[in-house]
């Protein structure tokens, strides 16, 4: 195996976590082979393994053929068809176009199911990373649709009644008018308007005034005090931003119908908060979910449990608590070291 280091994205930080966990999606793909991700240990850079030598730039101009041509139209070429679906417009509706009636999500899901079966289509993983339909919320103030639980005598799939709405994935905060979609899309301009926002994300990010950075990083919002007209700004990084929401593939979205979940994802405190663990030996993308998912990694004891992370090649674990806004929540507070 040949390694490449990506110098810009650290174990640490969230954004750089997710970002390389997007490099790994979209260059395995790429590149129709088993590609591996492994940290220089924490706080240290990312390392990508490949069977056949790889450069930076060779690298970069792998992951710049994900771009979309029509940012708008299609966001995710890698899973065309899904950020493009349609809102549903019934009363109450969320604005989010993935948070859909169950019925729709169900069907749409057997539908890429079947086309992953015949023809290896990879929106059956995409879809079910995207769009939790394990926990669904009834139509917001819509005066036709009585306000009730969920139970297990309410069921969530009939046909009269409320409608029950999918989630989303909780990676993603969305705060006022934000959707998914939508910030792909700012991403993906930012990207396709300068190529070189790619490599930047790889070798030393470049920030853009009034990019937002979809929630994922805590220093694009600037506050007046740090800014020379002395109003609050955002300067996210679109690079690194449009690499870590391709991450979101390497997370299952579980729930209980009432309750939404993901791999690596912790409510139990205040704030939720993303716990990622950090390792040195080459993983690929279905080891790198497994990890995630191991019961060992979000243990209440760390310590106590040292032998056995060790034991599964773990150097460090580390969270990030999401940021709470008036009305919702807000980009990841900085990346801290639960463990050792």
């Amino acid at each position: 195996m040949h390694q490449l280091e990506l110098p810009a994205l650290h174990s640490n930080d969230p954004l750089g976590f997710l970002a390389a966990l997007g490099v790994l999606e979209l260059a395995d793909t790429a590149l129709h082979q088993t590609v591996c991700l492994s940290w220089r240990g924490l706080a240290a850079p990312a390392v990508l393994q490949t069977e056949q030598p790889l450069t930076l730039d060779q690298l970069v101009a792998l992951l710049v053929t994900f771009l979309p041509a029509e940012p708008a139209k299609e966001p995710l070429p890698a899973a065309p068809g899904i950020l493009g679906l349609s809102r549903h417009t019934g009363p109450g509706a969320p604005n989010d176009a993935l948070r859909m009636p169950i019925e729709q999500a169900l069907q749409l899901l057997r539908d890429f199911a079947t086309a992953e079966r015949l023809d290896n289509d990879p929106r059956a993983r995409w879809f079910a990373a995207l769009v939790n339909q394990l926990c669904v919320t009834h139509a917001k103030n819509a005066k036709d649709q009585p306000q009730q639980a969920v139970t297990a005598e309410t069921s969530p799939v009939r046909s009269h009644g409320p409608i029950w709405y999918t989630e989303s994935t909780p990676l993603f905060a969305a705060s006022g008018q934000m959707t998914l979609a939508n910030n792909w899309v700012k991403a993906a301009e930012q990207c396709r308007r300068d190529v070189t926002h790619v490599h930047a994300a790889l070798t030393g990010w470049i920030r853009v005034p009034d990019y937002t950075g979809a929630n994922l990083d805590h220093r694009s919002t600037g506050d007046a005090a740090m800014s020379g007209d002395g109003k609050p700004s955002q300067r996210g990084v679109p690079g690194a931003t449009w690499l870590a929401l391709h991450a979101f593939a390497a997370f299952r979205l579980t729930g209980d119908t009432m309750n939404s979940a993901t791999t690596a994802w912790e409510t139990s405190g205040d704030l939720p908060a993303l716990i990622w663990p950090v390792w040195t030996s080459p993983l690929s993308r279905s080891g790198i979910r497994a990890l995630l998912e191991h019961p060992i990694v979000r243990t209440g004891d760390l310590a106590r449990a040292a032998e056995f992370l060790i034991n599964l090649g773990v150097a460090g674990i580390c969270s990030a608590t999401r940021t709470k806004l008036s009305n919702s929540y807000g980009p990841f507070e900085p990346g801290q070291v639960l463990w050792p």
